[in-house]
């Protein structure tokens, strides 16, 4: 291993340096820290992967709040037909009309996020 002679100075507040020694404490050192981090950030190889990643979460994020919204309806629409079938009082109309377009829609969004989630789309 070559020795290091070669200094860099840079000038910070102290909070970026207290974070900058914070984040480096799993590094041995702030230079070994920093070293890591310019070979990392240059690495084009990592940057693409860093934003396949904040893709994924985003696309995770939408279809989360997408499916948790049409899970809730549909949950209502299944708990009302209980209801009913209980009472005596569902008619085939209630599922055909309210259940099947709600189960239909929740197909619709599951098929979406196996459309837009390919194994292929997210090459780490």
């Amino acid at each position: 291993m070559k020795q290091r002679t070669e200094r860099f100075e840079m000038r910070l507040t102290p909070e970026e340096a207290a974070g900058i020694r914070e984040k480096s404490k799993r590094y041995h050192s702030v230079s070994n820290f920093i070293r890591m981090a310019v070979n990392e950030f240059s690495d084009t190889d990592a940057k693409t992967r860093l934003e396949l990643c904040n893709d994924t979460a985003r696309l995770c994020r939408k279809f989360q709040d997408e499916l948790s919204w049409m899970g809730s309806n549909l949950n209502q629409a299944v708990k009302r037909a209980n209801e009913l079938a209980v009472a005596g009082l569902l008619s085939e109309s209630y599922f055909k009309d309210i259940l099947a377009p709600m189960i239909e829609g929740v197909e619709k969004m599951i098929k979406a996020v196996k459309s837009e989630v390919q194994p292929s789309a997210i090459a780490y």
